[in-house]
């Protein structure tokens, strides 16, 4: 009798334990959030819940933590697939393949409001890297297109890379690009800005004539421009140095410098 009382409470004490670690346990497999998505997002989420042709998740991911606001993805294959925790604003990502691929692979992508409206204006941006995009931005086709993939680092302020290909590659290749804001609104602008290995930094309202700042800081080199400079075309191409505000702003002004270049310099 008393080995049977001895093996009944020691059941009760297991079960006990169980339930004591479930309870710890439980916390924390709820960190994860399931994905929030608009019913008014990719094509109608409340008519046909995600994953659909519209949205749906990288193979592997669960789409936790993926946060979709009003009025986005409503084009077929718009907004997939989707890495986990990417995050996309309002009206935002309204075009063929848009922002598929953004934040795969481990990466991180993070969308504003209005932003990338167009054919593949912002894919695969932040795929196995870094992409935060601002809003009002890379509204054109390839505007933004692989921006900080494949381990580089890519930010890109409000009203900026509004044209053709504009951004595309921007900080891609473990490269690191800033652009601020109302900048690089230009065909090519600045692409390729940071790329393989480089740094590329680039203030408001600045490289918004057509090519006028492409592949600053490209292949390993380092460029750094102010506010309201490299508005010409090709102004500041192909540069790595240190360019102040208010300079550059002729055709070919300062191609290929490699110096430092104060403010209100070559206009």
């Amino acid at each position: 009798m008393n080995t049977v009382l001895r093996k009944l409470g020691l059941l009760v004490a297991t079960t006990a334990l169980w339930f004591a670690g479930a309870a710890v346990l439980m916390p924390q497999m709820a960190a994860a959030n399931a994905p929030q998505i608009d019913p008014t997002s990719c094509g109608g989420a409340a008519a046909g819940p995600v994953p659909n042709a519209y949205c749906y998740f990288e193979i592997g991911a669960s789409g936790e933590d993926i946060v979709i606001a009003h009025g986005s993805c409503n084009v077929e294959g718009a907004c997939g697939p989707l890495g986990n925790g990417t995050r996309i604003g309002h009206d935002s990502c309204n075009g063929g393949l848009a922002c598929a691929g953004a934040g795969t692979s481990g990466g991180s992508s993070s969308i504003g409001n209005d932003s990338c409206n167009e054919r593949e204006a912002c894919g695969s941006a932040g795929k196995g890297g870094s992409s935060s995009i601002g809003n009002g931005s890379c509204n054109e086709r390839g505007a933004c297109a692989s921006a900080g993939e494949e381990g580089g680092s890519s930010s890109i302020g409000n009203g900026s890379c509004n044209e053709k290909s504009a951004c595309a590659y921007a900080g891609s290749d473990s490269g690191s690009s800033s652009i601020d804001n109302n900048s690089c609104n230009g065909f090519d602008a600045c692409g390729s800005a940071g790329t393989s290995g480089g740094s590329s930094s680039i203030g408001n309202r600045s490289c918004n004539g057509a090519g006028a700042c492409s592949s600053a800081g490209a292949l390993g080199g380092s460029s750094s421009m102010g506010n309201n400079s490299c508005n010409g075309d090709d102004a500041c191409k192909d540069n790595n140095g240190v360019i102040g505000n208010r300079s550059c702003n002729g055709d070919d002004a300062c191609k290929d410098v490699d110096r430092p270049i104060g403010n209100n310099q070559l206009n």
